[in-house]
């Protein structure tokens, strides 16, 4: 593996909230309101995300190609944000990540997990 390439690849998906936002628009198209909502629920660290942030974090993974933006015409005009294909291929890469790490993890009290001797 070439991890120095996919640690600059990553780079751009590193944020605090930037995973969060594009596995809720994985799932389907959303409008800030409903996006920041969703999140907000479901952190459980106790922090939360603001407009700000995720206005700037949804401009950057805009420009990064992992999210699209349509203005919906309506009145009132409505903003929509969806993930790329890219992105919905990536999350559904990081979902399998995921579920082998849950099922191949060292105990957190056992060797060969980080805190562990």
């Amino acid at each position: 593996m070439n991890w120095q390439r996919f640690m600059r690849f990553l780079a751009s998906i590193r944020g605090r909230w930037d995973l969060a936002i594009l596995a809720n628009l994985a799932e389907g198209g959303a409008r800030p309101t409903d996006l920041l909502d969703a999140i907000n629920e479901q952190a459980s660290d106790g922090h939360r995300l603001t407009w700000k942030v995720m206005r700037d974090r949804l401009r950057h993974l805009e420009d990064a190609g992992y999210v699209s933006r349509r203005e919906v015409r309506r009145f009132p005009r409505e903003t929509h944000y969806w993930a790329t294909e890219f992105a919905r291929r990536l999350v559904a890469e990081l979902d399998s990540l995921d579920a082998w790490y849950t099922a191949n993890a060292p105990a957190p009290d056992g060797p060969g997990y980080p805190d562990g001797q």
